[in-house]
């Protein structure tokens, strides 16, 4: 179905082969093979081809069902803290139906703290929120710019911060600290798009 879809929104674009390959830094042999079915595009590669070809990932893919567009703000560490950044550098799709259980945003992860579970330029779909449990994976802003992907967890004694990479400490802001360091919650990751 993607195949046909290429070359139908391409055509009705007036736009050609060896054009559209330009536009995505690539040879006309490749959408070729796009649009015979021989290959398929990357998960990046697809949203740069419904971006030019003024269509939604989902429908380029066949799907009518209604999905609503969750802008990527930037990179969120996965390791120590980096600059929150919240200029939209893409976006990701997500159905009508779940975007009704909350507001989201989407971040590219940077870092190898949260691997093997996630690796440096995958995306994270996350709900805006400002608590979550313990042991959940959470976007956590620490400070005022710094921002970081890390498993929550709360007690008596202070916010640790932990990575699933064991290679990493866990980041421990006791109670006393706390008074000097921000810690605020900004969402729970409530879904990976794995880069392949």
């Amino acid at each position: 179905m993607i195949s046909q879809n290429i070359k139908k929104f391409r055509k009705e674009r007036g736009i050609s082969q060896k054009a559209l390959g330009e536009r995505l830094g690539m040879g006309q042999s490749t959408v070729a093979m796009w649009e015979c079915g021989k290959n398929r595009p990357e998960h990046t590669t697809l949203l740069k081809l419904a971006e030019i070809l003024e269509v939604s990932v989902s429908r380029l893919c066949g799907s009518e069902d209604d999905m609503i567009k969750v802008n990527v703000l930037g990179n969120v560490a996965a390791g120590k803290p980096i600059d929150a950044i919240e200029d939209i550098i893409g976006y990701e799709e997500l159905s009508a139906e779940r975007a009704r259980g909350g507001e989201f945003f989407a971040l590219c992860i940077k870092g190898r703290s949260m691997e093997p579970r996630m690796y440096e330029g995958d995306t994270v779909i996350v709900r805006r929120q400002s608590s979550v449990e313990n042991g959940e994976i959470a976007i956590v802003r620490v400070g005022e710019d710094e921002a970081t992907c890390k498993k929550f967890y709360r007690n008596g004694n202070g916010i640790s911060l932990v990575s699933i990479n064991p290679d990493y400490e866990p980041m421990f802001y006791s109670e006393a600290a706390l008074n000097d360091v921000k810690i605020e919650i900004l969402g729970k990751v409530c879904e990976l798009r794995a880069r392949f």
